[in-house]
């Protein structure tokens, strides 16, 4: 992201202060997909940020995005808010925030893979409250929903986390949400979690290895599990075993390899009596990464399932150009198709796209 600080004058005129700071970023794509999009799609975004610094060492901070362009095959949308009005106050160890933030038990909780209990509610269009601060070491916070179509607020949550010497932990709660606590509307389009849910994790090393034991409840039905990370020089071994109430057990093995120009990683998991197994791989040459890929089992939901290529060209400056071909096996149509290792999301067939951010 680059700032584009704006002259004093203009700055008093926009901000109401000689010393705030506001700065501007933004992102834009450009691409073309065969399928899923079925020809050119675009999207623009743009970020404005204001921040002025107060007394006693704390900071007032507004962010607000805007949706330039979004354009694909029967979606045409032109300059909309983005609805990530972000306002904080803070001051280094307490923080008020309130709109596009996370819930305080789905940002503090780091538990085991694959638990089905700790479903934590994200965000979904509604804004979040927030009061967090640091406590000898112990990070938390507190929040709360707010429905933007009554003002409303509901489903209150907790998270904590910290360190003692060797020993880490996490715990979250959140609480229930009942009809009469939350508007119609929201309800009725499916908007809000309403699970009350507690979990905790602990986790330490020894012998080498990064073990994780963690335990969610969520209205009677229970997760417990245990997950093992082992590095043997640039591989890493990896498992995991959920004990599961509700569902079939979830459990799962990997091994992933990282060194100079290339990362691979092959794993299988059974996830509530359903097997899925991946290996993929990426190999930089210098400003060229090429990724290879395939994804495969037996669930009849999983849209990740499928082989795929990626060509990534750096331009430098924050812009890239990706070729990506995607072979999607079980469900059709995807447009978040997740890769083993790099992180994309590609769409389903041929894509060719250019990024940008500044």
């Amino acid at each position: 992201m680059k700032k584009i600080l704006l002259s004093s004058a203009a700055i008093v005129a926009f901000a109401g202060a000689a010393s705030a700071d506001v700065s501007f970023s933004g992102s834009a794509t450009l691409g073309y997909n065969d399928d899923h999009t079925d020809g050119v799609y675009a999207d623009v975004d743009l970020d404005v940020t204001m921040s002025q610094e107060l007394n006693n060492g704390w900071t007032a901070t507004v962010t607000y995005g805007f949706e330039l362009e979004e354009f694909s095959s029967n979606n045409d949308d032109d300059f909309t808010s983005d609805d990530n009005l972000t306002l904080s106050l803070s001051n280094g160890t307490y923080a008020l925030t309130f709109g596009d933030t996370e819930y305080a038990a789905a940002e503090y909780f780091s538990g085991v893979s694959e638990m089905d209990e700790d479903n934590f509610s994200a965000v979904d269009g509604e804004d979040v409250l927030k009061v967090s601060g640091m406590f000898g070491g112990i990070e938390g916070a507190i929040s709360t929903g707010v429905d933007t179509d009554t003002g409303e607020t509901f489903q209150t949550s907790v998270g904590v986390k910290g360190e003692f010497g060797n020993v880490s932990f996490s715990a979250a709660y959140q609480e229930a949400v009942t009809a009469a606590e939350s508007s119609a509307d929201a309800i009725a389009n499916g908007d809000y979690t309403y699970e009350e849910i507690f979990a905790l994790a602990v986790g330490t090393s020894f012998a080498g290895a990064d073990v994780t034991v963690a335990y969610a409840d969520s209205e009677g039905e229970s997760s417990t599990g245990i997950e093992v990370s082992y590095p043997v020089g640039d591989i890493t071994l990896g498992a995991f075993y959920v004990s599961e109430t509700a569902l079939d057990d979830n459990y799962g093995v990997s091994v992933a390899y990282a060194a100079n120009a290339i990362e691979a990683k092959a794993y299988y998991k059974s996830l509530n009596g359903s097997d899925e197994y991946g290996l993929g791989g990426s190999y930089t040459m210098d400003e060229l990464v090429l990724t290879v890929g395939y994804v495969d089992g037996d669930s009849l939901t999983d849209d990740d399932f499928g082989a795929y290529f990626i060509a990534e060209y750096d331009l430098g400056g924050g812009a890239s150009v990706l070729a990506s071909y995607a072979d999607q096996t079980n469900v059709g149509g995807g447009d978040d198709i997740d890769t083993v290792v790099g992180g994309y999301e590609l769409l389903d067939g041929t894509t060719v796209a250019l990024s940008l951010s500044f």
